[in-house]
């Protein structure tokens, strides 16, 4: 039995791979701050088994009773998988103007949630000799600067640099978890829509942004999500490596 552990899972990318492990056999653990019934019920007219959790990643203080849970619900896997998709691209504000509050629930959940997840599924883990999966999700923006994206870059770069060390690391274990980030780019996703709503002042890239919803630029999650899969049914994962989607089309 496989179980997959996807965070962000009602909505965008994470719904999206939520359904691409909905086959009869899996386990699927979704962790959101709603529930997708709908999403629920497909799983289950699909032969999946499914968890739902319900939880706000940023507020630190549920973690270790999420993480608790979600380990107390893995049962007698073969493979294990945790997909830490929740995030925000919020505040999008140039440095000196970004609202406290914002940019902490930037941190908590970019950074610190990912983290604190990956960690407990590396320890907890440690004596499980099946194959045993991370991945980060990332953007092209962990990588280069994008004026008014302070918070979402650092927050993504400073994942990535996490996902980096952690991979290397594991490398030495005797039952290593392959420790991934992957970059799923531009998608036709609330997290888009809510990029082109921003203010040119604010955001300096918002026409760009903009012409790729009016070319028809954007990819579906559900394009994304298959390409994911077909990556992470392999067996030539790279620990601590960046997989961009444009390598994998």
């Amino acid at each position: 039995m496989k179980t997959y552990m996807i965070t962000g899972a009602s909505k965008g990318l994470g719904e999206a791979v939520s359904v691409q492990c909905f086959q009869e056999g899996n386990h699927c653990i979704l962790v959101a701050r709603s529930t997708n019934v709908a999403l629920i019920e497909r799983a289950k007219l699909q032969g999946a088994q499914v968890t739902s959790i319900s939880a706000d990643l940023s507020i630190m203080e549920q973690l270790p009773a999420v993480i608790e849970r979600v380990f107390s619900e893995i049962g007698n896997s073969d493979e294990l998988y945790l997909i830490n998709n929740a995030g925000v691209v919020e505040p999008i504000k140039p440095a000196g103007q970004l609202e406290q509050g914002k940019l902490e629930l930037s941190m908590k959940l970019n950074y610190l949630a990912p983290v604190i997840l990956t960690n407990s599924f590396i320890d907890k883990t440690k004596d499980f000799t099946g194959k045993k999966t991370v991945v980060n999700i990332s953007s092209g923006a962990a990588l280069r600067p994008i004026h008014g994206w302070s918070a979402y870059c650092s927050t993504k770069a400073g994942l990535e640099m996490f996902t980096r060390v952690a991979g290397l690391e594991q490398q030495k274990e005797e039952n290593p978890v392959k420790i991934i980030s992957f970059s799923p780019g531009i998608m036709d996703t609330g997290m888009q829509a809510n990029i082109r709503m921003a203010d040119e002042k604010d955001f300096a890239d918002a026409e760009l942004f903009q012409s790729y919803k009016d070319k028809g630029t954007l990819r579906s999650p559900q394009l994304v999500a298959e390409k994911l899969f077909r990556l992470l049914e392999g067996d030539q994962l790279e620990n601590g490596k960046f997989y961009d989607i444009k390598e994998l089309i």
